[in-house]
């Protein structure tokens, strides 16, 4: 009678398994396609210099949008939580993973990421 149930564990486990292949397929034909399109705008010719002239302003808000690209990562806002310094190192290391996970999220360069781990960092 074990034998049967364990069975039917590994049924499920497997029929479980098979679900998660499908859905891993899945997504990753998503990220493939999302991948093509995100390359395909990329390579888009910029517009003709007979566009630019027809559209000044559409030009000089490219041009700002541009420059603010070159600036870096030196003009965005990064909200992390502040860790209150309770003696607890799992809390300690949730908050550190938490924050890891919004530097990546938000491409942090590394030279931020101190300055602002200590503007939210409390005793």
């Amino acid at each position: 009678m074990l034998n049967t149930s364990n069975n039917l564990s590994n049924e499920e486990l497997l029929a479980s398994n098979a679900a998660l292949k499908a859905q891993v397929e899945y997504l990753a034909k998503q990220v493939a396609q999302l991948t093509k399109l995100k390359m395909s705008m990329v390579n888009t010719p910029e517009e003709s210099e007979d566009d630019e002239e027809v559209h000044p302003e559409a030009n000089s808000s490219n041009t700002t949008r541009e420059e603010s690209h070159e600036r870096g990562a030196t003009d965005f806002k990064v909200d992390i939580p502040t860790f209150e310094g309770k003696n607890d190192p799992d809390d300690f290391l949730e908050w550190l993973e938490t924050v890891e996970r919004v530097f990546d999220f938000k491409d942090v360069p590394a030279e931020k990421k101190v300055k602002i781990v200590a503007l939210k960092f409390r005793k």
